[in-house]
């Protein structure tokens, strides 16, 4: 939020709708990867794409998108370079494969991350400057 947020400054009421604001985002970009990765259906198709990926690296990647979308909510905590490395890293050695679970996920996560950071980050920003600075 900002500089001087401070958790433990805030009211009751407010503690809970802070908890509940952060589940229900942590929540939704789950939800927005796992509707990404049944949409695509990530399959292999011949007996070489079967040799060389499995339906896990699909599914892993989705997860890692999670992970990064999850990680920017707790940068401030979490001071993780390498992984966005790694997940490039993945990505381009299986970008064929992968194409259309990585679009899937990056578009529908993105849905509560800018609902996040359009809507409610303004308003807890807006409680806080009001009501405890």
């Amino acid at each position: 939020m900002g500089e001087n947020f401070r958790f433990t400054k805030l009211s009751p009421k407010h503690k809970k709708l802070y908890i509940l604001y952060q589940i229900l985002l942590f929540v939704s970009i789950a939800i927005m990867t796992w509707i990404a990765i049944s949409k695509s259906d990530p399959h292999i198709s011949t007996d070489n794409q079967k040799i060389g990926l499995t339906i896990g690296l699909s599914t892993m990647i989705g997860i890692g998108i999670m992970a990064l979308a999850f990680m920017n909510r707790l940068k401030s905590l979490l001071k993780v370079k390498f992984v966005a490395f790694l997940v490039m890293f993945v990505i381009l050695t299986s970008l064929n494969v992968i194409m259309a679970t990585l679009i899937w996920t990056i578009g529908l996560v993105l849905i509560p991350l800018m609902i996040d950071d359009l809507i409610l980050l303004p308003i807890w920003r807006n409680i806080w400057y009001n009501t405890y600075e």
